[in-house]
């Protein structure tokens, strides 16, 4: 076989099946020092806020202020820690991962879902309750005039073990 159809042949083998439907992003800001909620900036991500049932990460942030994106994210994090907890005494959390990306229109409402869902019925369900739902609420401040398009796209893992267990009361969780 000729060295360049093997080539060719390795290329298109070593291609993954499916992708994102948002393009890759490599957006990325400096992040503040950790905060009280045991947020900080790891794995690439502009910004990352843990809790004991789940994270939730920035990949990107077009068109936002820092801090409002920021804010964000701890809002999310925040509903899908007390969504898990629910389930959690529901016997109904699993592990799962989610991806949204949106645009916010000029009102502040998210608008162009992009979503990404890793498979299983139950994943979907903790999805759309615990993390997509939240976002669909989140209102993000009017654009100013002549501002460019605005957008953004957050990553979430959750499920039982997925961060590890909650620090001990009163321990500095970093």
């Amino acid at each position: 076989m000729p060295k360049v159809l093997v080539h060719a042949t390795l290329a298109l083998v070593s291609c993954g099946g499916g992708r994102d439907v948002i393009p890759e992003s490599h957006d990325v800001r400096g992040a503040p020092a950790a905060a009280d909620s045991g947020s900080a900036a790891t794995g690439g991500y502009a910004y990352v806020a843990r809790r004991p049932l789940g994270a939730v990460a920035l990949a990107e942030a077009r068109g936002l202020d820092e801090a409002i994106a920021f804010h964000v994210v701890d809002h999310l994090a925040d509903a899908l820690a007390a969504c898990a907890e629910g389930l959690t005494r529901q016997g109904k959390l699993v592990v799962g991962a989610a991806r949204i990306a949106a645009e916010i229109a000029p009102d502040g409402a998210p608008r162009g879902l992009a979503l990404k869902v890793a498979p299983g019925g139950s994943v979907a369900a903790n999805a759309i309750l615990c993390l997509i739902t939240p976002f669909k609420l989140t209102t993000f401040p009017l654009a100013r005039e002549g501002q460019g398009p605005r957008g953004i796209a957050i990553e979430a893992t959750w499920g039982p073990d997925v961060i590890g267990p909650p620090p001990p009361s009163g321990a500095n969780p970093e």
